[in-house]
């Protein structure tokens, strides 16, 4: 997001802001807690997730490297977290004081107007994400995943997705994630080899995710 700053906003950033190393699995925020901070990703991947009541979690977002969470309390005076986060891997994030980043936005109109766009965007993500839990099914959700995933360069996730991780992408249960692959698998759709996951019929897979017959 600040890819684009000038040297006066990032001397700003610099003057109010700090840098904070975590190991893999360290919790940063906690949904519900006061909103103190704004983070952004400088090395590493993190994840936002929520917890339901009877205790799965749903991945939201994966931030990684030039990314920020908790923008959302942020922006609102005395607003609390609306998510859990946590380094999936080594991470060093920028963390800065959420009354010194309003006051950055006050400072630096166009930066806010960035900020905006991106608060924005990920509306409308959460917007998908609620309509795809309610109106598609876990195999329209899992086909649309493993596409997705496929679009994306090897190196990002850096290794296979676990099939607990794929149910919190996809908002179900390990169980259902495994029947599913499976059933994908004996209808010719992917292949599975220790983790990993080859597309061998992408347009049967686009088909299921559409809510049409793979063939």
């Amino acid at each position: 997001m600040l890819a684009e700053a000038g040297p006066t906003l990032l001397s700003a950033f610099d003057t109010y802001g700090w840098e904070m190393a975590c190991a893999s699995g360290k919790h940063v925020i906690w949904e519900g807690d006061h909103c103190e901070h704004v983070y952004g990703v400088v090395l590493g991947r993190v994840e936002v997730y929520r917890t339901a009541a009877d205790g799965r979690e749903h991945t939201l977002r994966i931030i990684e490297k030039g990314g920020v969470f908790n923008l959302v309390p942020a922006m609102k005076e005395g607003g609390n977290n609306r998510a859990n986060a946590r380094c999936l891997t080594v991470s060093k994030l920028a963390v800065i004081k959420t009354a010194d980043f309003r006051q950055i936005l006050v400072q630096f109109p166009e930066f806010s107007r960035k900020v905006v766009g991106l608060v924005s965007d990920r509306l409308n993500d959460m917007i998908e994400i609620s309509s795809a839990l309610a109106m598609h099914t876990v195999e329209q959700r899992t086909a649309a995943f493993l596409i997705r995933e496929a679009n994306r360069s090897q190196d990002i996730h850096g290794k296979p997705w676990t099939q607990d991780e794929m149910a919190r992408q996809i908002g179900t249960v390990r169980d259902m994630v495994g029947r599913t692959l499976r059933k994908f698998e004996e209808q010719g759709l992917i292949r599975r080899d220790r983790g990993n996951i080859t597309l061998i019929d992408r347009t049967g897979l686009e088909n299921v995710s559409e809510g049409k017959d793979a063939t």
